[in-house]
């Protein structure tokens, strides 16, 4: 109970000493235009007024806007000379001052013209202007309209006249205290939210630097970065660059990507486990995984963003889909990929004309014995890259098991399928020449066609390649 109360003491000191700062910035300018008035005042007393045969209305009248103008004066002496003026005292006292002279300028006019004008203007600007707590408010106003009251009692002999002025007066005086009342309390009220967001502002800007994970808090509408914490700089590489040249521009790969994720924002208020890729120079390339979720900071809606490296998790799917799609010895599509492909070209929605060549690398059991399997891996190896330097990048080679390759080519008539074969022959016995290895490279070879349209399966048309290749090895065609 102690601490709540506390803390509403706190409150209320605050927003005096707020109200209180309101009022002299308010005060000064009113003290300016006082000051700056004062002249066309002054030719109305000495000249639009001379004619006036009541004096006493001209003196009055006259020492009422001499007493705003030096009140005027020493406020603004105070206010910039005099730091530190009691600011309560000054406002309590100017306050009354004011509604003093309001009061006596409409009990002057009794003498020249009975209006009671000058009493509601001060009343209204009283109560509009100037911010001052209603308690002490209502006993300026009470025992100012007392005054008042008795000032037009004695100045106006006109009974119906004087209960007219009283009522209005009165009235004047009431609407004002409402205006004023309710003006202070929309303000404090104000004030109590404002100091409220900005506690829990502060408090939220403690929590997301405290957060061992990247955050980044932004309005995506116009790029702005309003919060990111030191995690998000190191990830993103931000710390060369200057806060201020920041924006969320580099959250993205392009602007639809952003414009998509604010669809889905709209739509569901969060998105979960977004994955993005990010260049992080050349040759370098980074995965974040990102959770988005819309939430008001300062009086706007924003985007707040959790950054999950999965970069090492990302390498090592990478990992798992070369192992299970490429073969490990010669980096080529392995069996089952290649089976895949087979497929879909002949069951898929894009199907289309291809040929296939079945190769058969000769001696590989010899070289395994005589030299050992590394030699023999590396037979396949050479094999291998003389093959894949005579494709085209739109044909597909993949290692069928043991010393068996397949290439699909795509586009290719037979003769033209035959003249590359002959390639790779000739690259073969290039390679012999040379020396260079403790093995001669040669291949057998078989082809066979699929055209859309023809009822077969992979395991056909692999056989009937297969069985070209083996009629190639009975005759010795392969040891060219």
């Amino acid at each position: 109970m102690g601490l709540f109360s506390t803390k509403s003491i706190d409150e209320q000191n605050y927003f005096i000493a707020y109200s209180n700062g309101l009022f002299f910035e308010r005060l000064k300018l009113v003290s300016f235009m006082l000051i700056f008035t004062y002249p066309g005042f002054l030719y109305a007393n000495l000249f639009l007024l001379n004619k006036v045969t009541v004096q006493a209305y001209r003196w009055v009248l006259a020492s009422i806007h001499l007493t705003g103008f030096l009140l005027s004066i020493i406020f603004l002496l105070l206010y910039y000379f005099y730091k530190r003026a009691p600011k309560g005292f000054i406002i309590h006292t100017y306050t009354v001052l004011f509604l003093f002279i309001g009061a006596t300028a409409s009990i002057n006019s009794q003498l020249l013209n009975g209006n009671i004008y000058a009493y509601i203007i001060i009343l209204l600007g009283v109560s509009i202007i100037f911010p001052i707590q209603p308690g002490k408010l209502l006993i300026y106003f009470c025992s100012n309209h007392i005054y008042f009251l008795i000032g037009l009692f004695f100045m106006d002999l006109d009974q119906f006249a004087l209960i007219t002025k009283m009522i209005n007066s009165t009235g004047a005086a009431v609407i004002s205290y409402l205006i004023a009342f309710m003006f202070y309390n929309l303000r404090k009220r104000d004030f109590i939210n404002k100091s409220k967001l900005s506690k829990n502002a502060e408090s939220f800007r403690r929590l997301f630097h405290m957060n061992p994970y990247p955050l980044i808090l932004t309005n995506l509408q116009n790029d702005e970065i309003l919060l990111i914490n030191h995690q998000a700089m190191d990830y993103y590489q931000l710390h060369d660059q200057e806060m201020t040249k920041i924006d969320g521009k580099f959250l993205f790969a392009n602007p639809f990507e952003k414009q998509n994720i604010l669809n889905m924002l709209e739509e569901h208020q969060s998105i979960k486990n977004y994955e993005m890729e990010y260049k992080v120079g050349s040759d370098f390339k980074k995965w974040a995984m990102l959770s988005l979720e819309l939430v008001e900071y300062l009086d706007q809606t924003c985007i707040l963003i959790g950054v999950t490296d999965i970069t090492s998790l990302k390498k090592k799917e990478e990992e798992l889909f070369k192992h299970a799609t490429f073969d490990t010895l010669t980096g080529v599509m392995n069996r089952r990929s290649g089976m895949v492909l087979l497929e879909e070209k002949i069951r898929g929605p894009y199907s289309q004309e291809f040929t296939v060549c079945y190769i058969d690398i000769n001696g590989l059991k010899t070289v395994n014995d005589n030299f050992g399997h590394s030699v023999g891996d590396d037979l396949i190896n050479t094999s291998c890259d003389i093959i894949k330097r005579n494709i085209d990048s739109k044909d597909v080679l993949f290692r069928l098991g043991g010393d068996e390759f397949i290439i699909v080519f795509f586009g290719k008539n037979k003769e033209e399928v035959e003249e590359i074969w002959e390639k790779i022959k000739r690259d073969f016995h290039s390679f012999n020449l040379t020396g260079q290895k403790p093995f001669d490279l040669s291949a057998s070879h078989g082809l066979s066609y699929y055209k859309p349209g023809i009822l077969t399966t992979v395991d056909e048309i692999l056989e009937a390649a297969d069985q070209t290749m083996y009629e190639e090895k009975i005759v010795g065609r392969g040891n060219d």
